[in-house]
């Protein structure tokens, strides 16, 4: 060591990195089961209970249907993609393979893993 201290090097701040729309998504969902615990315990009557859920409860309906739509497109433009099995389309929607292929159909279009009638 010659006693000369190593030159300082400027710290980088790192960049921001925000939060994935899916990783969103989870955190406003246990956001929502907190929320909804509290009124749980809150024991509200029944007619406040109502009240209190009616105007979220309609945002949620909206919401999910929004949700199931999207999924919907996703299932049916990843459906024709033969690089990607079934299985994995059923896996990463949580659908069943059979509700996939019925979307597929749906949507009008070839289906796979049919058999040549003779």
């Amino acid at each position: 060591m010659s006693g000369k201290e190593p030159a300082a090097t400027p710290k980088r701040s790192k960049p921001r990195r925000t939060a994935s729309p899916g990783a969103r998504l989870a955190a406003a969902v246990e956001e929502l089961q907190a929320a909804l615990a509290a009124v749980e315990e809150a024991g509200p009557e029944p007619m406040d209970l109502l009240d209190q859920l009616r105007d979220p409860l309609e945002v949620i309906d909206n919401t999910a249907t929004k949700m199931r739509e999207m999924r919907l497109e996703a299932v049916v433009a990843a459906y024709p993609d033969r690089s990607v099995p079934v299985y994995r389309i059923s896996d990463a929607s949580g659908l069943a393979p059979a509700l996939v292929t019925r979307y597929a159909k749906q949507a009008g279009l070839e289906l796979r893993n049919r058999r040549a009638s003779s």
